[in-house]
């Protein structure tokens, strides 16, 4: 991600919790402060952050308020110490008003200027908005008033009040504000140190959107060069986290007695472990929700995100390449001591260009067995005529925007150029994804949320059906009901 970040600190405890410093170490670039209520993980974020104001930001847990801007809010949104008087303790209650207002200060740190020529581009800020917050368009700007515009994407339906979101929606919308706006003020001061504190972000989410929110987090703080540290309960954000940062991921396990925590690295064997014991492995067994072991980071985007969709629901346990099969193999060792194998457990899902391992006494399948996609791997998925048009294209008008702009990508443009002959179940397409979705999705949408999107929405038809086959949709949707039995019903 970057280097140099703060990798052991002492912090003065405040004065009700005696004489002393906590001492730091280990520390990497997205450590997680992990315990439970009364730890003392809130804090030790805060004293952290009274201990260098102007390097540090603190992001309270308790988030209120409305999305209005507040122009007597500006000058504090503006100063650094001004800014941590507004979260000396773990609630605010003009939160979501605060973050608003800094969208102006942060225009007014870097000018209303468009565009890559200055540091902290907005068009940048929005595009990681539409990571975590796929369904709305955020346009920023600091000559209005909000100094925003936010359309929830589905029905352009203008949202102006907290009354319009969620809770969990308006809770990653002014968290994100609120880490996005201070990244950006700090790039274009060209700070020396960017130290984020956030505290327990989780809060009102739903499991699936904190392995997004993970994944927007690690973006951020690779763009930014932020170091991260982020206190929370929850066993499956820990464990996005770890997936998402691979060895710049750390976790401190936090308790009240102890002054001294080394943070420990994010081992294989720990992502393994926090995610299941994250509510996606752990209760899949116990409540009858099949396990999903996929491939890799992009896989995980996917699959995490399909249960959303209320069509179907599966717990999600990323592996990368080749260890999916070791994976496999432990939860066949572990499932095997717990549960009688009448139906599976859960399935291991491979890229259609890999070999399907076959059952037998060496590789067991009793609980969980293997699937395989019937195209080449998930990049494919994208080219679908379902996911397709969530972008307004069909093949015929895609392809030839393809060719069409192929030209602008160097040493990938004969591949490009050769689109209209591909075979789009076969063709390997995965170095060329990032090209594809810039040519294709005018709002540059991750391609794995356009994917995700396209399978969960509705069980599965026509070419997604085609392309993931008939096995994978079975397995993961149910069987597809008889003639006669849909028309009894």
């Amino acid at each position: 991600m970057h280097e140099p970040y703060v990798k052991q600190i002492e912090i003065k405890k405040p004065a009700d919790l005696g004489p002393g410093r906590w001492n730091l170490t280990g520390l990497t670039a997205i450590t997680t402060l992990f315990g439970k209520n009364g730890s003392g993980k809130s804090r030790l974020l805060r004293a952290w952050r009274d201990s260098d104001t102007r390097y540090c930001h603190y992001v309270v847990p308790e988030r209120t308020g409305n999305i209005s801007y507040e122009p007597g809010y500006l000058k504090q949104q503006s100063d650094a110490d001004q800014r941590k008087g507004l979260s000396e303790h773990n609630f605010s209650d003009a939160y979501r008003s605060h973050v608003v207002t800094r969208i102006q200060a942060y225009f007014l740190t870097r000018g209303s200027v468009r565009g890559a020529r200055l540091p902290g581009n907005p068009e940048d800020l929005e595009q990681l908005l539409t990571v975590l917050l796929p369904d709305f368009t955020t346009h920023l700007s600091g000559s209005a008033d909000p100094p925003y515009t936010l359309l929830r994407s589905a029905t352009q339906e203008k949202i102006g009040s907290i009354h319009q979101l969620s809770s969990g929606e308006a809770q990653l919308l002014t968290v994100a504000l609120d880490i996005l706006t201070i990244a950006a003020m700090w790039d274009i001061e060209q700070n020396e140190r960017r130290i984020v504190l956030v505290d327990e972000p989780d809060a009102h989410i739903h499991p699936d959107l904190q392995v997004r929110f993970a994944d927007f987090l690690i973006r951020v703080a690779t763009k930014f060069k932020l170091q991260v540290a982020l206190a929370t309960h929850s066993t499956t954000l820990l464990a996005a986290l770890g997936q998402f940062a691979a060895e710049e991921a750390s976790v401190i396990y936090m308790d009240r007695i102890q002054s001294t925590f080394a943070a420990k690295p994010f081992s294989k064997e720990a992502k393994e472990i926090a995610a299941c014991l994250g509510g996606h492995a752990l209760m899949g067994p116990l409540f009858g929700v099949p396990l999903l072991l996929v491939e890799g980071d992009d896989d995980y985007r996917i699959w995490s995100q399909v249960p959303r969709y209320h069509c179907t629901s599966f717990s999600v346990i990323p592996a990368n390449g080749d260890e999916i099969k070791q994976y496999q193999k432990s939860l066949e060792t572990i499932l095997a001591a717990l549960r009688e194998p009448k139906v599976p457990a859960g399935f291991a899902l491979l890229d259609g260009d890999k070999q399907l391992p076959q059952a037998n006494p060496d590789c067991p399948q009793n609980h969980i067995r293997y699937l395989q996609l019937e195209c080449h791997e998930s990049e494919n998925l994208y080219l679908t005529d379902e996911t397709l048009s969530l972008m307004g294209l069909d093949w015929a008008h895609a392809s030839a925007k393809i060719v069409e702009k192929a030209g602008d990508f160097g040493q990938k443009s004969a591949l490009l150029t050769g689109a209209m002959a591909w075979d789009r179940k076969a063709v390997d397409i995965k170095s060329l994804i990032n090209e594809l979705t810039s040519i294709l999705d005018e709002k540059n949408v991750h391609w794995t949320i356009r994917v995700a999107r396209a399978v969960g929405e509705k069980r599965p038809t026509g070419q997604l059906l085609e392309f993931l086959g008939k096995n994978v949709v079975e397995a993961l949707w149910g069987p597809t009901a008889e003639p006669a039995e849909i028309a009894a019903e």
